[in-house]
């Protein structure tokens, strides 16, 4: 299948991704996926997402007992949380960005006649959101790609990953490769089974193992590698601009407990696990995060560059105009029929949305319902949170007992 003229361009701006500069601003447009070949290459149907999970306190027991042994491949990706972007309240430090300086025009200009010059653009948010100038996530010593045909990011999200494996390479030599999952397809939009990875800026990753490296392994107390699992996820917060980070319970108390015995700070802990006063958790629980990570970036670049270029990008036709997104969990006996009349859409734009290939739809699965709204594209940039670096350690980490 071709894709439709007016897309035309925006497989031109997939073939140019170059290096970017990395700074930092955030926005948050919701905009209806695209219909490009690229959105297509994996099939899709509705999200359905299953009770995810508040933050608990450190030590705090599993409300309603432990998941079954084994479950994960049962439970779809429960993957759908938004981050502080969504919420639109991040503070922050306003940092400098590659267009600084560019007028409108000067923007338009580039998407006519280079549109590669301004880099990868994260459209949206990570659960209705595009991507264009993608780049594709390649095997190396880091990390070994799972799907080719769902590793598309952008560059920040590919060099924050790399600056948090290296961390882990770098106090851990020899270390074996992690095996990478989804991020994006390289359009963007619904990616199979998620609710988010929408915009390139979520990825999936495996944990480290003490046996031998596989995809989708379920992590426990026997078979995770501890100092190196934690190494990266301190790396995570620490160097890069992370967003959230989502690993089920019961791997969350094995690493309290690492990071508790390493001598890590109590408070730090307690805010990147907990949250506390005007902080959210960075860590948290979702339902099928035993088997990877779930690991969710700022993208300030590719972010602003979508804030300043979009009412550009409309009208060229490389995104559509904005769309709002409500999440409707269905009942049983409600078709697609009746949701359309409920929300004022259509059978077809409800289809779009999730990818679905018929009518068909579960009860108490989640699907995205396109509304029609005003356009409202943030006016002014969202400033970044400043990063969680964590104190000294209170001693060198030692061997596992």
């Amino acid at each position: 299948m071709k894709p439709a003229p007016e897309l035309h361009a925006v497989t031109a701006l997939r073939a140019g991704a170059a290096a970017l500069w990395l700074g930092f601003l955030a926005c948050t447009s919701t905009v209806e996926p695209p219909r490009s070949q690229a959105a297509l290459a994996r099939p899709a149907s509705g999200s359905p997402a299953q009770g995810l999970g508040a933050s608990r306190p450190l030590d705090a027991p599993e409300s309603g007992g432990a998941e079954p042994e084994g479950d994960d491949d049962l439970v779809p990706h429960d993957d759908g949380i938004e981050g502080d972007d969504a919420e639109n309240s991040v503070v922050g430090e306003l940092r400098a960005h590659p267009l600084d300086g560019w007028s409108l025009e000067h923007i338009d200009q580039a998407l006519a006649s280079d549109p590669a010059s301004l880099g990868a653009i994260s459209v949206g948010s990570p659960n209705a959101g595009l991507l264009l100038n993608a780049v594709q996530a390649q095997d190396g010593p880091l990390y070994k790609v799972v799907s080719p045909s769902a590793a598309w990011a952008t560059t920040e999200t590919l060099e924050y990953l790399a600056r948090a494996i290296r961390a882990v390479h770098q106090e851990f030599p020899d270390t074996r490769p992690l095996m990478l999952g989804d991020i994006s397809i390289t359009g963007g939009g619904p990616l199979r089974p998620h609710i988010s990875h929408q915009s390139g800026r979520d990825v999936d990753i495996g944990y480290y193992y003490t046996t031998e490296t596989v995809w989708y392994a379920r992590g426990t107390r026997k078979n995770l590698d501890l100092p190196r699992t934690w190494a990266f996820v301190r790396a995570l917060i620490a160097e890069t601009d992370i967003d959230l980070i989502l690993i089920d319970h019961s791997i969350q108390r094995l690493l309290i407990e690492h990071a508790r015995r390493i001598g890590e700070d109590p408070e730090w802990l307690e805010s990147v696990f907990k949250g506390g006063t005007g902080l959210r958790p960075i860590i948290r629980h979702a339902r099928g995060h035993a088997t990877h990570i779930h690991v969710r970036f700022f993208n300030p670049i590719a972010q602003e560059t979508a804030r300043r270029a979009y009412d550009a990008l409309v009208q060229r036709k490389l995104v559509p105009p904005e769309r709002a997104y409500v999440q409707h969990r269905v009942k049983n006996g409600e078709t697609l029929g009746m949701l359309a009349k409920k929300y004022g859409t259509t059978v077809r734009a409800i289809q779009n949305a999730n990818r679905l290939r018929n009518t068909r739809i579960r009860a108490k699965a989640v699907y995205a319902i396109p509304v029609r709204a005003p356009a409202k594209p943030k006016t002014d940039p969202i400033r970044i949170p400043p990063r969680r670096v964590p104190p000294l350690r209170r001693k060198f980490a030692s061997s596992e007992p």
